[in-house]
């Protein structure tokens, strides 16, 4: 983070015009600070466990453990800076249950690699990914080996640092694994195995850091970089005053015609018609856009902002589309869908069958089948017909047939039994005199339950073939 220690008071100001009261240089003299890469030392004790999923009867103690190793600092920028490190970290894990590494030490590699948040000058957050790769695993009881525990992992690491910029810096951090370490491949029933440790510190710094450099004029450029030391100007313009380059006492930043001499009435310009339509811009109402005289200088209106102007706009206050002379796309049945998304155009309808209406008293659950098979129900066929008489009345629409299942068996089982039910509704629909081409199928098994899978009549509901228009 750079900052400015004003030793001596500047003498002037910059004008708005960008000239400037130039202080004498000899009375000035302003130092900045910045921060360059530096690299240091940092050792660590660590508090670690794992964490387990998926197994409330199974908990670890925090215990003791070190890490040491070496850090390098990037600044990115006054307040952000890029630190790769590289660590040791020694971890003990301890159970009261007979599980994974349970009175056991573990050493790892560490990576971690963090952006440094500098929130001024005593404090810092630091966030970031760590890679962990295992080293040797330390068990006196001789359970377990290194072969049991995963090789490699990812762990998210977030932390805090106390004077950052100091020769010695204290952190804390909280390292939360990501991985599952238990590389036996245990079933789910025993749990799911992640590191997470809290990590407290210091850092010491052996090279690098702050650097001084000198100001002459003032300006925040500092003198090796300054193409006009002895006058105060802006960093943009390599320490120099904003350049007037057409001599007309309007700086260029504020020069609409940089190069061409002009008036400040004009922001530096000539009396202009910046459109070029003929209507100079003391008349023109729009002196940016070409337009025509009857509208003062602006172009022929669009009042509802469609992109039909007003003079071929059939409805000039409402925005529309080309297609349809500047109206909105129509809606002939007045469903609340347009034409163009309803598949019924002229027969109000819902949303849920794409603008037809919906198949009167027909209820998916009660499409049933044999337990366990897709042979129809007479029930079922029943609900189908009430399918059958809907698309013989209305021709030009095409159904979606999506069978599904509740969750009794597996996914195995039900996703080629939901998909055999959809297709004996269709067969039987076709039965009834309903084109092939006119239906579709899709079984999904289990998923997207309508009702609790946890009772009977919940799985009932959601044991049902549903149609859709397509």
């Amino acid at each position: 983070m750079k900052k400015y220690l004003i030793i001596a008071a500047l003498a002037g100001s910059l004008s708005v015009s960008g000239q400037s009261n130039a202080p004498d240089p000899a009375s000035l003299k302003i130092v900045k600070e910045h921060y360059t890469p530096s690299f240091g030392l940092l050792g660590a004790a660590n508090f670690s466990r794992f964490r387990i999923k998926d197994n409330d009867n199974l908990e670890y103690d925090f215990k003791f453990g070190w890490g040491a190793g070496l850090y390098a600092n990037f600044p990115l920028g006054r307040a952000i800076s890029f630190e790769p490190q590289v660590m040791y970290n020694s971890l003990t894990y301890f159970s009261d249950e007979i599980t994974l590494l349970n009175d056991s030490k573990a050493g790892y590699f560490s990576v971690p690699l963090l952006l440094k948040f500098h929130l001024g000058r005593n404090f810092a957050i630091t966030a970031g990914p760590q890679f962990d790769f295992l080293l040797s695993v330390n068990d006196d009881n001789d359970n377990w080996d290194k072969d049991q525990v995963k090789s490699t992992s990812i762990a998210g690491n977030v932390g805090i640092e106390i004077v950052p910029h100091a020769r010695v810096v204290p952190f804390v951090r909280y390292i939360h694994g990501f991985t599952n370490m238990d590389n036996e491949g245990n079933p789910n029933t025993v749990g799911e195995y992640y590191n997470q440790y809290i990590q407290a510190g210091l850092k010491f710094r052996l090279a690098g850091g702050k650097h001084i450099l000198a100001d002459g004029d003032g300006d925040g450029v500092v003198d090796k970089d300054d193409k006009c030391p002895a006058q105060p100007g802006f960093s943009r313009y390599q320490g120099c005053p904003i350049p007037d380059t057409d001599g007309d006492g309007i700086h260029d930043e504020a020069d609409k015609c940089p190069n061409q001499a002009g008036l400040a009435k004009y922001n530096g310009c000539p009396i202009p018609d910046r459109d070029k339509d003929g209507v100079n811009d003391e008349e023109d109402k729009c002196p940016d856009q070409a337009g025509l005289a009857k509208y003062n200088g602006c172009p022929i209106p669009d009042t509802d902002r469609d992109g039909v102007n007003d003079e071929e706009d059939k409805c000039p206050s409402v925005a529309g589309l080309a297609k349809y002379n500047g109206c909105p796309i129509p809606d002939s049945d007045g469903d609340g869908i347009n034409d163009e998304e309803d598949r019924c155009p002229d027969v109000a309808g819902v949303a849920a069958m794409m603008g037809c209406p919906a198949i009167e008293k027909f209820d998916a659950h009660e499409v049933t089948f044999a337990t366990g098979k897709s042979v129809l129900t007479a029930a079922g066929k029943k609900e189908l017909d009430l399918v059958a008489n809907y698309m013989n009345t209305h021709q030009g629409v095409n159904v979606k047939l999506d069978g599904y299942t509740d969750n009794t068996g597996s996914d195995k089982v039900n996703n080629p039994l939901s998909a055999s039910r959809a297709e004996s509704a269709k067969k039987y629909l076709v039965s009834k005199g309903i084109a092939d081409s006119r239906i579709t199928t899709e079984g999904h098994g289990s998923a997207n339950p309508v009702a609790d899978n946890k009772t009977a009549a919940g799985k009932a509901k959601n044991r049902r073939v549903e149609a859709t228009v397509q």
